[in-house]
C-alpha cells in the first residue's frame, strides 16, 4: 500500500513549533542565569531574553498564517473564557510569554531602560526587582509554551502518532536543548564578563544532560509507537525505515544530537585550541537548531490519520484512485 505523508500541516507549522520551543528554552536559560548570578552576565541574559520574545512572537505569527487561512486561526484567540480548552490555554500562554519575556528584555537592555526612566523614573529605580519578578513569572509561562507546542498536536483526533503524552515531553526536551544550546554558543563567543568560562562549562554540562534526556524520550516515543496500534506503527515506520528515515537518523539524531554532544564533550575536556573554541560552539548550536526544526517537521509529516476502515478496504480504496 502506498503511504502518503501528512501535508495539511506543513513547514509553516513546523516553524511555529520550533520557534515557540526555541523561544521558551532561551528565556528559561536566560532567566535561570539571571536569578543565579544577578547582573554578572548581562550580555548573555539580554541575548536570551530578546531571542525568546522575538521567536515566540514570530512563531505565533506563523501559526496565525497557517494553511493560507489566517483568519480561521484567530478563533484560537476568541475563546479565552473556555479554560477547559487547550487552544484557549495555549493562546493565553503565548500572549503572556510575549508580554513577560518582552518586558524582561526591555528591562535588561540599558538604552531601553533609559527611555523607561524618562517616562517614569520609579520604574528605572526598581528595575532589578521588576526583572526578578518577570524572570520568576516567565519561567513557568515559557515552560508552558514549550509543553503546549506538543499538546497542540495531541488534541487533534485520529492522529495516533500525536495522541500521546510523550510528544509534549519530546518537544519540551528539544525546546530546552535548543534554547540552552543557542545561549551557550553566544556566551562562548561574546560573553566577556569574569567567570564566563565557568558559565560556559555549566551550560555545556546542561546541554549534555538535555541531549541524553531528549535521546531517551525519542527512543521511548519511537518504541511505544512501533509497538502500539497498527496506525501508530505505520506512522513510526515512516520515521524509522520509511520515506523519512534519512531526516530522522541523519539530521535529527546525527546532526541534532550526536554533533552537539561531541562538541560539548570536547569543550568540557579542553581539547580545543583557542581559535577553534570560538568556531566549534557555533557549529554545535547550528546543528542543534537544524535538528530541532527537522524533528518537528518529520513528526508533522508522519502524523497520518487513523484508518477508519479495515486495512484491506483501505488498500482497495487506495488502488481505486489509480484506476483510469
Amino acid at each position: 500500500m502506498m503511504t502518503q505523508l501528512q501535508t495539511t500541516w506543513g513547514w509553516i507549522v513546523a516553524f511555529y513549533l520550533f520557534l515557540g520551543g526555541l523561544g521558551a528554552g532561551s528565556f528559561i536559560t536566560a532567566a535561570v542565569i539571571y536569578l543565579a548570578t544577578g547582573d554578572r552576565y548581562k550580555s548573555t541574559v539580554r541575548f536570551g531574553a530578546w531571542v525568546s520574545a522575538i521567536c515566540i512572537a514570530v512563531g505565533t505569527l506563523f501559526l496565525l498564517l497557517d494553511v493560507g487561512q489566517p483568519f480561521r486561526a484567530l478563533v484560537l484567540f476568541r475563546s479565552f473564557v473556555n479554560m477547559t480548552s487547550w487552544m484557549a490555554i495555549g493562546a493565553w500562554l503565548l500572549i503572556l510569554a510575549i508580554v513577560v519575556n518582552g518586558l524582561f528584555a526591555l528591562f535588561r537592555t540599558d538604552w531601553t531602560l533609559g527611555y523607561i526612566g524618562k517616562i517614569w523614573m520609579p520604574l528605572q529605580e526598581k528595575a532589578g526587582t521588576i526583572r526578578k519578578i518577570l524572570a520568576i513569572v516567565g519561567i513557568p509561562v515559557s515552560l508552558g509554551v514549550a509543553i503546549y507546542t506538543g499538546v497542540l498536536l495531541g488534541v487533534l483526533p485520529f492522529r495516533p502518532l500525536w495522541n500521546t503524552w510523550l510528544l509534549p515531553a519530546l518537544f519540551t526536551a528539544s525546546a530546552l536543548d535548543t534554547g540552552v544550546g543557542l545561549v551557550a554558543a553566544y556566551a562562548a563567543v561574546r560573553e566577556k564578563a569574569e567567570g564566563a568560562k565557568r558559565l560556559g562549562k555549566v551550560l555545556e554540562a546542561a546541554i549534555i544532560t538535555l541531549i541524553v534526556v531528549e535521546g531517551a524520550v525519542l527512543g521511548v516515543f519511537l518504541s511505544t509507537m512501533l509497538n502500539g496500534s497498527p496506525d501508530a506503527a505505520r506512522s513510526a515506520e515512516m520515521l524509522t525505515t520509511g520515506a523519512l528515515w534519512p531526516a530522522l537518523w541523519i539530521v535529527v539524531v546525527g546532526l541534532g544530537l550526536v554533533v552537539p554532544l561531541l562538541v560539548c564533550i570536547t569543550q568540557l575536556t579542553g581539547l580545543l585550541k583557542k581559535r577553534a573554541a570560538l568556531v566549534v560552539p557555533l557549529v554545535g548550536a547550528t546543528s542543534c537548531l537544524i535538528g530541532g526544526w527537522t524533528l518537528r517537521f518529520v513528526i508533522l509529516s508522519a502524523g497520518l490519520p487513523a484508518m477508519l476502515t479495515s486495512p484491506a478496504m483501505q488498500q482497495m480504496l487506495e488502488g481505486i484512485k489509480y484506476l483510469p
